[in-house]
């Protein structure tokens, strides 16, 4: 058995080596001039359903933070162009793409796309989604095969397709969204499919970590959004009831989120599941 002064010469050889092999930066204590920055500036990232509501707010947080947004909707592409020039008058470039995340042909030809017209892809984020708020009895089998297309194939489609960019840059983050659903089984077949994409999250964490790319999922409870049916208000009083900051999310709190876990801060976080919501689940 070694000794206690051997072990302690070997763990300071190992912090050595690791202190020498780390590039300079300000979370090492370099250079640090007080500012608070991501990292983001100049970075690319992709954005699945970010016409509106919470896909369109990380367009813009992104954008805010330096990065050049690909702006990727199912079919309205007036919505995307829409974001995509709030982007560029913020000086920043933007793609208005629109591709079924479903179907892994269309999502190839997007991050191809995305390569050639802005050289590369170091963030994604997989926002698509679908609701199909109904009581499991009365799910149709086409939707549950569009929950599962959209929320669960979709990232798995998006993944495959800009990982190999990612590995070959060195380092790349990638920030699934998910729901308290998950944690609650409030809806089962909505619960199932984003229960899906938790376990993608930790495998790719762990399968691509060693290749410098990171993989985290943020899970929001309910956010203050526009939707074509209103929320009924008995439900809404109930979840305001049971969460401790008694309100709703705002689309920039979770994207704000989201920009933290794509960008240089949270260079030790991978694997994660970052919940935010108010306090109405505490796991």
């Amino acid at each position: 058995m070694r000794s206690s002064g051997a072990l302690s010469t070997a763990a300071d050889l190992l912090v050595r080596r690791w202190a020498e092999s780390t590039p300079a930066c300000v979370h090492h204590g370099c250079a640090y001039d007080g500012a608070v920055t991501l990292g983001l500036d100049g970075k690319v990232a992709l954005v699945t359903g970010g016409g509106r509501n919470i896909g369109r707010q990380i367009c813009l947080t992104l954008a805010d933070h330096g990065c050049d947004v690909v702006v990727n909707v199912r079919s309205n592409v007036a919505e995307a162009k829409a974001v995509a020039d709030e982007i560029a008058s913020r000086g920043r470039r933007a793609l208005a793409i629109a591709a079924d995340v479903g179907d892994a042909a269309a999502v190839d030809d997007m991050v191809a796309r995305a390569k050639a017209e802005l050289g590369r892809v170091d963030v994604l984020v997989n926002c698509a989604a679908r609701l199909h708020h109904v009581p499991f009895a009365e799910l149709t089998p086409a939707q549950w095969q569009d929950l599962v297309g959209v929320v669960l194939n979709g990232p798995i489609n998006t993944c495959r397709a800009v990982l190999p960019l990612m590995v070959e840059q060195g380092s790349g983050s990638i920030v699934n969204v998910s729901g308290t659903v998950v944690f609650y089984g409030t809806w089962p077949h909505l619960a199932a499919v984003k229960a899906g994409i938790h376990g993608l999250t930790r495998g790719l964490a762990r399968e691509y970590g060693p290749r410098g790319v990171r993989v985290n999922v943020i899970v929001p409870s309910t956010v203050d959004t526009v939707r074509p049916v209103p929320r009924d208000p008995e439900r809404v009083a109930q979840e305001i009831a049971r969460t401790p900051l008694r309100r709703f999310a705002k689309t920039r709190e979770i994207a704000d989120v989201v920009a933290f876990l794509a960008g240089d801060l949270s260079s030790f976080v991978t694997g994660q599941a970052i919940h935010v919501n108010g306090g109405q689940y505490m796991p």
